[in-house]
């Protein structure tokens, strides 16, 4: 049910579950009743779709309504006075933020990283770190899949070859990824996929996949002060400085 843009739409099942696979609906409804919440989550699929559609704004459909048709999309006539404000003082797009004022960002400005990648060359930490996506993966979701595994079994660290030759590290030597925060000890694997300077860990993995230690463990928690008053995370994972030594080298 996308709304509010100007269609509904319920997605069909394609096919039914195999095995012991379970929707979304099942696995919360039979974590609800196993804590003793069950009476909250009754109805199934059809019952979380009934909760959703009772809106004012989705009188005109149903369930039932839905299940014969592909799709509704309502027709917005050209040159119409459609409702559409931002959560601004104003309710219009606002190049300059009053609120940011006292934070030195009413209007867009560049803010230098906190770590990287601008750490020298001869720093304590001289790499930057990143997460970047597995294919294999929905963030966490599927680390535990047995099929999955067979293809990506386990946490590596990619390295570029110039920074690996410099530590005398081969693809598969188990390393230690650290800064002053904490470690983590995992496979490496020699890269040219990243650039010099850089390694990368997908992220998603769960700390029980790890020699020691997890990639959350080397992030930082500064917060921008901005995103307390607009909603605009700063991606700290992605502005990490770490080192990296073979285990048999520390």
């Amino acid at each position: 049910l996308p709304h509010p843009y100007p269609y509904v739409q319920l997605q069909q099942k394609v096919i039914d579950p195999l095995y012991e696979s379970k929707s979304d609906v099942d696995i919360a409804t039979g974590i609800a009743q196993k804590l003793g919440y069950g009476d909250y989550f009754e109805g199934g699929e059809e019952g979380f779709i009934d909760l959703i559609m009772d809106h004012p704004s989705l009188k005109s459909y149903s369930r039932e309504s839905l299940s014969d048709k592909a799709m509704y999309l309502n027709e917005i006539p050209e040159g119409s006075d459609f409702p559409l404000n931002f959560r601004t003082p104003s309710g219009k797009i606002e190049i300059y933020a009053e609120q940011l004022v006292e934070d030195g960002q009413a209007l867009p400005v560049y803010l230098e990283p906190i770590e990287a990648p601008v750490i020298p060359s001869d720093h304590k930490y001289p790499l930057t770190f990143i997460q970047g996506h597995s294919r294999f993966r929905t963030h966490s979701s599927y680390a535990n899949v047995e099929s999955l595994l067979q293809i990506e079994p386990e946490p590596v660290v990619e390295v570029n070859s110039v920074d690996a030759k410099k530590r005398n590290i081969n693809t598969g030597d188990l390393v230690n990824v650290f800064n002053e925060r904490a470690e983590t000890i995992l496979k490496a694997r020699v890269s040219d996929s990243v650039r010099p300077g850089t390694v990368n860990i997908m992220e998603g993995w769960w700390i029980e996949q790890f020699e020691n230690g997890s990639v959350n463990h080397l992030t930082h928690d500064i917060i921008n002060p901005v995103q307390n008053k607009v909603y605009e995370p700063n991606m700290h994972m992605n502005d990490v400085a770490v080192e990296i030594k073979k285990v048999e080298d520390n």
